[in-house]
């Protein structure tokens, strides 16, 4: 990735959530929900970050947006520093950073009808006139394949993947750089799920987006990513490319995450276990001295018990977070 561009540059950032104190005297905790984390997102490429529940990837995503300030560190963005801006300095960035969410019901104002939704981010500009919000709207509905003839119709009267098309309409209405798509398959059908990574694919060939792809189907993170980031308890343990990630594992956590996903099993075969990763993921708020991976990984070692492995390049932009691949090198 050496001779492409930057478009966002995270420097050792942190997002920590203050736990409400049940007495005065009590001291004071807090949720460390990111924790130190660095990398960096390239123009035109799709980011895919998976992990388990609780493992800070949607955190991350809106601290990356500036969706949620964050407790430190650096979000650099086109070579400018957007960390914490205000609303005012944001407002230059808005058009060009967007979100596609989970739930694409509640995302959407079910109040509104198709055209409202989507023409609501494009009325902020007010340089634009009725006749050119207008074309954008059903340019972007052409799109991503919503008919004109829907667009008094209001959420509640399109199916999950419809809503989910029209969410996308709403993104791509001001003609983003980067959009972050926090879970925006997770809560639809496996058939209706391709569908929507096809669209994004096709929409970033044309558009020449960037995105930030969350999810927890491996497979589909696996379609279409370019690179993949792994994430742990607030920390990334590993990055590389899509085919080096799911070909050749390195760090334990990866591996065990990669053969904990399900597959189909031939009748012959039930007996086969799953494998997968022993013990719950630990409490962010009192996270394990050392490795965060420690208490779960049966190749611990003593030094995992008592130092934090940082994630080092290991050539090619493969980056692990592991003293077994220190020892190795």
């Amino acid at each position: 990735m050496e001779n492409l561009e930057k478009l966002i540059e995270v420097t050792n950032l942190k997002k920590y959530f203050p736990i409400k104190k049940n007495h005065p005297l009590e001291k004071s905790k807090f949720l460390k929900a990111v924790d130190n984390v660095n990398f960096s997102i390239y123009k035109g490429e799709t980011l895919g970050v998976v992990g388990e529940s609780g493992s800070g990837k949607s955190t991350l995503g809106r601290c990356v947006t500036n969706i949620y300030p964050v407790t430190e560190g650096k979000i650099i963005y086109n070579n400018i520093d957007i960390t914490n801006a205000s609303k005012n300095e944001l407002k230059l960035f808005r058009s060009k950073i967007q979100a596609i969410f989970q739930d694409p019901y509640s995302s959407l104002n079910p109040k509104l009808n198709v055209y409202d939704i989507v023409s609501e981010p494009l009325k902020i500009d007010k340089n634009k006139s009725k006749e050119e919000i207008q074309k954008k709207v059903f340019e972007v509905l052409d799109m991503v394949g919503i008919s004109r003839q829907s667009i008094r119709k209001k959420p509640k009267e399109f199916s999950g993947g419809q809503r989910q098309r029209i969410s996308i309409a709403r993104a791509i209405s001001t003609n983003p750089e980067f959009i972050l798509c926090d879970e925006a398959i997770s809560a639809l059908d496996v058939s209706i799920q391709a569908q929507i990574v096809n669209l994004l694919e096709d929409i970033q060939k044309d558009l020449g987006l960037t995105y930030l792809f969350i999810a927890h189907n491996l497979s589909m993170v696996r379609h279409i990513s370019h690179r993949i980031m792994v994430m742990y308890l607030g920390n990334i343990v590993e990055i590389g490319s899509s085919a080096e990630i799911y070909k050749n594992p390195l760090h334990p956590y990866t591996k065990g995450l990669l053969k904990s996903q399900l597959e189909p099993i031939p009748i012959s075969d039930k007996s086969k276990p799953l494998e997968t990763i022993s013990m719950d993921i630990p409490s962010p708020i009192d996270t394990p001295k050392g490795c965060p991976f420690a208490t779960r990984c049966d190749k611990c070692m003593e030094i995992c018990r008592t130092q934090k492995p940082t994630l080092v390049d290991i050539g090619s932009g493969r980056m692990v977070s592991c003293f077994l691949i220190d020892k190795e090198q």
